[in-house]
């Protein structure tokens, strides 16, 4: 590179003279190669300080605006967007003195303070052509706003910005928050992508109202007097008769700041006559998009105070009203996110939101299956978890509008995608942000259960919906969604296993032949229920055992799936222990199993030992036909018997059993052998005579400290007070006019994460 870079230097500064298309396509190409060249690392010594000045000073004539073209498309803007990404990543990645890694440090004190007012001229000459109504892309512009944002947290660039900054929030920050006629024709031709988009649940990542909004909360976070100093601004546009767009502006830049006025004292204690006086008001806007910003205001300051309950009464009021009859699609929207924030932060608003609970779930509900707007699932979370007991008597009603609008959702056709795209993007995108809003309604089903998990009417009221909805993913193979299935089928088996509920177990094994190694650990705990639950049940059909049995007998033939393995020793030794004298047949193919597996490699000692319970909870079921068989039979690869084999490695590993059950299993297990008839004590068990008191008082020892242990941890209170962050914490956090960011935590980070990458690579590399 040192040899090539002088090279593309040259190259570049020859095309810049070139105002041809041709030129700005391959200047674009060469900038694109020094992003990729700083983009993760950065070797100093590939390039000279004083040759990287130069490319500094190329990229800040590439960035020139003699030469304006207002086509976004054309490569002009192009080379502008990647020659601000290049600063953007030098500046946050190697420049900045306080949060780079020792390498870079000295590089960073260097860079900021000989670049930081030649780059600033220029980023504010973009800004300039912008006031000045000149074309600027939106990358460009966004990623100018980028620059500052990052540059405000060194003091030697923020003094170069200061004395521009209250220009850049009236003439560029300002305008960029407000409503523009693109947000309007979205707004009017697809209410759904306005809302996916403002929320920033499918927008555009180099929007600038986007930028606009963290410039301005990042200045007033980090540099002291900024928020003093655009406050009689903002008020003095709300308090005049400024136009309906200028207001609405003014509340978006509210919005991007209300983190830091709920934590200031001066305006904390202000708030309530502030949305009192302007954003009550815009609530009954004619301007559908201004109603729609108050929300998103009033959802940001959720946790103000109101000393006057009449009128904290009135703005639950209105936000529920709002969010059930509001004419505009995007009001509602935004006024259930608000809704539930103020029901999630003031316990006060549950009284005036909960006798009208079912109208609104319902309208929620409804508003999800014309939106599909993954936030509103939060919504009707928060309400179900804040209203448990009154949703009971609705939960059916509830619970099956979720299951249709999932059904809905999950439409498939035949190659296992969505018959229809939308505006979403093509099909494959739809799929996927589908399937996220699905798995989010199967999360709120899983909340409405809980609710009833208590309640035996309640619940067999709602299996049958449950239960169909769990057949409808397994028969058209919805494997995305089959850990939630099975998180139903869990939930719905723990306390009682109805008719309806075998039926679906016999969709287990089909799932389980169709994707073993996804599917089995989540399916473990339902089958644990199906075991021990009901017995009767389970041993009436001869196959449900056969079922399991196949299920665990492949999963012990697979190779590296330790994991899976262990969850099947698990459910063979729930069964030994669970089922004596009832599942003879069984046993000796258990035993056979676990007996197997030992005898190939294991990583984990964990597996190692639950392989060890099966073989003991085969003899503890049937003691002599084990004994006969493993004494009749040897270790494979050796000769001698099983029963020798087995004993020494149970001996050697008795300290690996932990756990109360482990420990106990081992104990009963090791009395057994003991205790045996002289004439039954075969040569193997006598040879190891003087290990069993040795293994048994060690087992009993940690018996001993584990009862301690659990009655310490049932007497430990677990439960910590996270402590919000206080003015003083925010005033702490904002820096000086002199005062540097410098960020420790995250260099320690990045000097380890450094260190490591630097051995991996010598490993690769050399050895």
């Amino acid at each position: 590179m040192q040899v090539f870079f002088p090279i593309l230097y040259s190259t570049l500064s020859s095309l810049i003279a070139d105002d041809s298309e041709d030129s700005y396509v391959l200047q674009t190409l060469i900038i694109k190669i020094f992003f990729s060249f700083v983009n993760h690392h950065f070797p100093l010594d590939a390039i000279s300080k004083e040759l990287f000045g130069h490319w500094i000073d190329a990229f800040c004539t590439v960035l020139d605006f003699k030469t304006v073209r207002p086509d976004a498309s054309s490569s002009v803007w192009k080379g502008k967007k990647w020659a601000l990404k290049i600063l953007n990543r030098v500046l946050t990645r190697y420049g900045s003195p306080g949060a780079v890694i020792k390498r870079y440090q000295s590089f960073a004190e260097w860079y900021v303070k000989a670049f930081s007012g030649q780059i600033i001229s220029v980023l504010l000459n973009i800004c300039e052509a912008y006031r000045q109504k000149s074309f600027v892309s939106k990358p460009v512009l966004s990623q100018t706003l980028d620059y500052f944002s990052s540059a405000l947290t060194h003091s030697f660039s923020w003094k170069l910005l200061r004395p521009h900054f209250s220009l850049l929030v009236r003439e560029v920050i300002f305008p960029l928050m407000s409503y523009t006629e693109e947000d309007a024709e979205l707004w009017q031709d697809d209410p759904i992508e306005y809302i996916r988009a403002e929320a920033g649940d499918w927008g555009s990542v180099s929007s600038p109202a986007n930028a606009a909004s963290t410039l301005l909360s990042e200045a007033c976070v980090k540099r002291r007097g900024v928020l003093n100093n655009i406050m009689p601004f903002c008020i003095h546009i709300l308090s005049s008769e400024s136009s309906p767009a200028e207001k609405d502006a003014v509340l978006h830049m509210y919005t991007a700041i209300a983190e830091i006025l709920l934590k200031k004292a001066a305006y904390k204690s202000q708030l309530e006559s502030f949305l009192v006086g302007h954003v009550l008001p815009t609530l009954h806007a004619p301007e559908g998009y201004r109603r729609a910003r108050a929300f998103r205001l009033l959802e940001k300051l959720s946790e103000a105070k109101f000393n006057d309950q009449n009128i904290f009464a009135q703005v639950v009021d209105e936000v529920r009203k709002a969010a059930c009859f509001d004419s505009e699609l995007p009001v509602r929207v935004f006024a259930a996110l608000c809704l539930s924030e103020l029901v999630r932060c003031q316990e006060a608003a549950r009284q005036f939101v909960a006798p009208h609970l079912h109208e609104l779930l319902m309208r929620l509900l409804d508003c999800l299956r014309q939106t599909e707007f993954d936030d509103l699932n939060n919504v009707i979370e928060v309400l179900i978890h804040s209203f448990e007991k009154e949703i009971v008597p609705i939960a059916a009603e509830i619970m099956q509008t979720l299951s249709d609008i999932f059904l809905h959702l999950a439409n498939i056709s035949g190659n296992g995608l969505p018959d229809e795209s939308n505006d979403l993007g093509d099909t494959e995108d739809l799929f996927e942000y589908r399937s996220i809003v699905a798995t989010s309604i199967l999360d709120n089903m899983e909340s409405v259960l809980q609710v009833g998990e208590d309640n035996g009417n309640l619940v067999a009221e709602l299996e049958p919906i449950v239960v169909r909805l769990i057949q409808s993913i397994f028969n058209h193979n919805l494997s995305i969604f089959f850990d939630e299935a099975l998180t139903f089928v869990f939930s719905l088996t723990t306390n009682k296993i109805s008719p309806l509920l075998w039926q679906v177990f016999d969709h287990l094994y089909p799932v389980f032949k169709k994707d073993a190694c996804e599917c089995f650990s989540e399916m473990m705990p339902c089958l644990h229920n199906y075991i021990t639950v009901d017995r009767d049940a389970f041993l009436a059909n001869p196959s449900h055992i056969e079922q399991v049995t196949a299920m665990c007998s492949e999963v012990f033939s697979m190779d590296d799936e330790e994991r899976l393995q262990m969850h099947a020793a698990k459910l063979l030794e729930v069964i030994l222990i669970d089922y004596r004298g009832q599942v003879d047949p069984y046993v000796p193919k258990y035993v056979e199993l676990a007996l197997a597996r030992l005898t190939r490699p294991l990583v984990s000692s964990e597996l190692r030992t639950l392989c060890l319970q099966v073989v003991i909870a085969g003899l503890l079921y049937s003691p002599m036909d084990m004994l006969h068989m493993m004494v009749e039979h040897p270790w494979p690869g050796t000769e001698v018997t099983i029963l020798s084999e087995f004993l020494k490695r149970w001996l050697q590993d008795a300290d690996c059993f932990l756990g109360l059950h482990d420990r106990r299993l081992c104990v009963l297990g090791l009395c057994l052998i003991i205790s045996l008839p002289a004439d039954k004590r075969t040569d193997a068990i006598s040879a190891l005579g003087e290990k069993y008191i040795p293994a048994l008082l060690q087992l009993f020892s940690g018996l001993k400290k584990a009862y301690a242990t659990k009655a310490s941890n049932q007497n430990e209170d677990d439960s910590s007070d996270e402590e919000s962050e206080s003015e003083e914490d925010l005033d702490g956090k904002a820096l000086g006019s002199d005062e540097d960011e410098v960020d420790e935590e995250s260099v320690r980070y990045l000097e380890m994460l450094e260190a490591t990458v630097s051995f991996i690579m010598f490993i690769y590399f050399y050895l």
